[in-house]
């Protein structure tokens, strides 16, 4: 039986030729319907945009963790009317655990020097204050086998109790509770990205339906003529992904330039806030995954259209 032509349209008789076929249909109606396709397009960007910055800070922190990761300090921090003797009866018990003998000793001037230097946007309030603040103190190294051991444990109980000694902390403390930090980014991070991913594929669900009504003739001629429906549905398909590819590397592109803005306008190089927050981009594996995830809202959207079209065609 001879192939029906029909003007304008040239069905592909191999994979190759129907991919570039579904491709080729699938750009000019997106641009026939841009500012739908925009629309959708927008959608899926905000979504992966909003899951890319959670992403981002997440992993600039798991950064800082992994860098801090098997580095121990314990800082003992003396009351603001500390006397010298006492602090050289810390020091004189410091000396005398070997564990605990990599000492350095912060003055108060120290103590707000590092305070401005890592807080740089308060130094003016610091500076309005009558007396400094930060009370003098130990950092005090420490390895990881030694925190584990009993005899830390009591060195420690004893350390508090000493005259003059207000408070001793640990890094290793403050490093949990980031990594739960980071977990809690994680989680919100997907939860809002995912709810808002779901809102993207129903909007471009309704995109390509709109764009089905608008080729409604269209459609029912090749019908008629003889066109299976994979021929059919397959340019909507294409459609879906190619808007949910193109939000995701717009979502991705105006992540890195607002990184990099940041990077340069907001934390001065010294800050702490730098150290942590400005570290790296994402990797590359979360940016493909960023991507793939634009590619599956889309497609998903998409599916939704067909599938209705043909359950009401049967």
């Amino acid at each position: 039986m001879p192939k029906t032509y029909i003007p304008g349209r040239h069905e592909p008789e191999t994979p190759s030729s129907a991919f570039l076929y579904f491709l080729r249909e699938a750009l000019r109606r997106i641009w026939v319907s841009k500012r739908t396709s925009f629309v959708a397009v927008a959608m899926i960007s905000m979504s992966l945009l909003i899951l890319g910055t959670f992403l981002l800070v997440s992993a600039n922190l798991a950064r800082g963790v992994a860098q801090w990761q098997g580095r121990s300090r314990m800082n003992v921090f003396f009351e603001p009317e500390v006397s010298a003797e006492q602090i050289r009866g810390v020091e004189g018990f410091l000396a005398s655990h070997p564990d605990l003998s990599r000492r350095h000793f912060v003055s108060s001037e120290e103590a707000l020097a590092r305070f401005k230097t890592h807080f740089t946007n308060l130094t003016e309030v610091v500076g309005q204050l009558d007396q400094n603040p930060f009370p003098p103190s130990f950092d005090v190294d420490v390895t990881p086998a030694t925190v584990q051991s009993a005899a830390f444990a009591r060195d420690v109980t004893a350390l508090k109790a000493m005259p003059g000694v207000e408070q001793v902390q640990f890094d290793w403390e403050w490093l949990e509770r980031l990594k739960r930090l980071v977990n809690l980014i994680n989680l919100a991070g997907i939860i809002a990205g995912g709810v808002l991913a779901v809102a993207a594929a129903f909007t471009i669900a309704n995109v390509i339906r709109l764009t089905m009504m608008l080729y409604h003739e269209e459609i029912e001629i090749m019908r008629l003529v003889g066109a299976t429906e994979r021929i059919i549905r397959g340019p909507f398909l294409i459609e879906g992904i190619v808007q949910g590819t193109l939000g995701a590397l717009l979502a991705v592109g105006l992540l890195y330039v607002t990184f990099e803005v940041a990077k340069r306008a907001i934390a001065p190089s010294a800050s702490l806030l730098w150290g942590f927050m400005f570290l790296g981009f994402l990797p590359w594996q979360k940016i493909a995954a960023l991507i793939a995830g634009g590619m599956l809202a889309g497609w998903i959207g998409s599916w939704l259209s067909v599938r209705e079209s043909s359950e009401e065609t049967a």
